[in-house]
């Protein structure tokens, strides 16, 4: 990746015109940059990545109503990784006062993603046992939140203290360190051996097996990712398995959430505005410097989201 001059975007019906603080790093970015997903091998360069954001409305496009310039906004908007960007309004929402700009643009996928996973998708209710993975990373972290807010009880998988340490005080109510024991094993213990209600899978290339004997009868797998450099890889379960916990298991994609994106800042504005979802920046990075942002998500030695700031 470069750094280069393009030409002015201008906001068209129901667009906005951002002028960026803040853009996250995001697993996607790294996967289309390498061209791992048939998403990327569609692309044609020169290309700007990103769509994660957080900045101000410079200019409001017709049938963009319910904005004002100046105001601070966040979410989702292709091309983020650029000074001026173009959003769709329906795609955004008011940045409240206590979030910054850099804090702002790491919550819209891991936090929209979640919602999708148990909300929509696996529908979690009070008392249901989540067992959540890569509970330090963007998504794990925001899954961690939202579940205790929706009354579950959570289990998180990291791969150290220090990452147990950290969903713990996202409101983790047990952390399993996947190098040191069997989370499908422990996940059963800590259930009595019922299993969990529910799993967020951000790895199910490597986990989905155990998955298979940590979920409960009747539980829901939610798969959210199959890890990075993953992408066109196959995993190999014994169907049986999953017929025997009449278990459902449910893949999605952000590209068929956008539909639902109106609705979701609808209902996700209010709870954010209480101040209770919170995104730790692990590292912030000037544009230029885009490729180490890159190299060190990659590396899986950062605890929190990695941004770029304008």
């Amino acid at each position: 990746m470069q750094v280069d001059e393009v030409e002015d975007p201008a906001p068209g019906p129901g667009e906005l015109l951002l002028r960026a603080k803040a853009a996250a790093v995001n697993p996607v970015d790294l996967i289309t940059r390498i061209g791992d997903s048939r998403r990327a091998k569609l692309l044609t360069l020169p290309y700007i990545p990103g769509d994660n954001i957080a900045g101000e409305v410079v200019a409001i496009g017709p049938d963009a109503g319910g904005f004002k310039i100046g105001q601070r906004v966040f979410g989702i908007a292709f091309n983020s990784y650029a000074s001026l960007v173009v959003a769709k309004a329906a795609w955004v929402g008011e940045l409240p006062e206590p979030y910054g700009y850099e804090e702002g643009a790491a919550l819209p996928s891991p936090f929209f993603t979640a919602w999708n996973a148990l909300v929509y998708t696996a529908r979690v209710g009070a008392g249901e046992t989540v067992l959540i993975h890569g509970g330090a990373g963007g998504v794990g972290n925001a899954a961690i939140q939202l579940a205790k807010r929706l009354g579950c009880r959570v289990l998180a998988t990291v791969s150290s203290k220090e990452k147990a340490d950290f969903c713990k005080s996202a409101g983790a109510d047990e952390a399993i360190n996947y190098r040191e024991e069997d989370f499908a094993a422990r996940c059963l213990e800590l259930t009595g051996g019922r299993g969990a209600d529910a799993i967020v899978e951000i790895s199910a290339i490597e986990n989905f097996k155990k998955d298979l004997e940590a979920i409960c009868v009747n539980g829901r797998i939610v798969i959210v990712g199959v890890g990075i450099g993953k992408e066109l890889a196959e995993a190999n379960f014994r169907v049986q398995s999953l017929m025997e916990k009449n278990a459902a298991a449910h893949g999605i994609v952000f590209a068929h959430l956008f539909p639902r994106l109106p609705d979701l800042i609808r209902r996700f504005s209010p709870l954010l505005r209480e101040g209770r979802f919170r995104m730790r920046v692990g590292r912030v990075f000037p544009l230029d410097e885009a490729n180490e942002a890159h190299a060190l998500l990659q590396s899986g030695k950062v605890l929190g989201k990695v941004v770029l700031k304008f």
